[in-house]
């Protein structure tokens, strides 16, 4: 939108239906939304609003970022755009659990997204894994569809924001666990169960699904594959003053920068990195 608004051809590439902020359910702390406004809905609006200024949206997946020099080629899966300024939000993902049975049964009761596919579990037994904020809201999302609910928590105590705390307790149907290591999915076509370990002691339980919240990881592939300088959590390195990455022309903002990861810091750090593209531009 800052791009488009300052006169300069703009185009936005990839599928903001994948988004972590799409996907991110129902969202109550977005300022300008008092009763709250559903991820899939921002994003539809902030792309409006950026089209409306004349930016244009291709929903093409980048395969390789190529840098000529002078400007930037982005190949996608059918065609390939030049650019001499770019801006990379290309977020992060589910981090995984790495258990046997993880991977046999992704789509087959396991799941990384909540509001896409919990109403597939209703009146059933799920499990949810993980330790904060995503995973306490998980169980409240969950809570309202299956039989039961279970957290699955690595940790002696969930991390989360005092208001989920305070909903978590007043559940009837939620039963959580702590200092827990998944060690095996277990299932036939299906997931059937889950296994894991508490203090050294091995405990089962017998579920129809599981919800993986362990945090996120940086897509960095086209970081990597351009040079970018990476921290050592493994995000893009940048300049907090202007989003500039340890390349000319190139700038970052959101999730791959690390940092909060809350949709409020991913709208500053890209309106800075518009800001600065912009600047950037204006100096050739």
């Amino acid at each position: 939108m800052y791009c488009a608004r300052g006169g300069r051809k703009t185009l936005i590439l990839g599928n903001i239906y994948g988004s972590q902020m799409a996907m991110g359910g129902f969202y109550e702390n977005y300022p300008g939304f008092p009763d709250g406004i559903q991820g899939l809905e921002l994003a539809e609006k902030m792309l409006s609003q950026a089209q409306k200024y004349g930016a244009e949206y291709q929903p093409e997946e980048v395969q390789k970022i190529v840098h000529l020099g002078d400007a930037f080629k982005v190949k996608t899966e059918s065609w390939q755009y030049e650019g001499k300024a770019l801006v990379l939000t290309v977020g992060s993902g589910h981090r995984k659990l790495g258990v046997p049975g993880e991977k046999e049964y992704v789509g087959k009761g396991i799941s990384y997204c909540v509001h896409c596919d919990g109403a597939l579990f209703k009146n059933k037994a799920v499990a949810v894994v993980g330790y904060g904020n995503g995973a306490a809201r998980a169980v409240l999302y969950l809570a309202n569809i299956c039989d039961k609910v279970h957290l699955i928590c690595p940790r002696d105590k969930l991390v989360a924001e005092s208001v989920y705390l305070e909903r978590l307790k007043a559940l009837k149907n939620y039963s959580p666990v702590f200092g827990a290591e998944i060690t095996c999915i277990l299932g036939n076509d299906f997931v059937s169960g889950v296994e894991f370990n508490v203090g050294g002691t091995p405990r089962s339980l017998k579920i129809d699904g599981v919800f993986v919240e362990m945090g996120m990881k940086p897509n960095i592939e086209l970081a990597e594959g351009l040079g970018l300088e990476l921290t050592q959590g493994g995000f893009i390195k940048v300049n907090r003053l202007n989003q500039e990455t340890s390349m000319a022309g190139v700038f970052a903002a959101g999730d791959i920068t690390g940092g909060r990861m809350q949709v409020t810091t991913a709208v500053g750090s890209g309106a800075s990195a518009g800001i600065s593209a912009l600047q950037y531009l204006d100096k050739l």
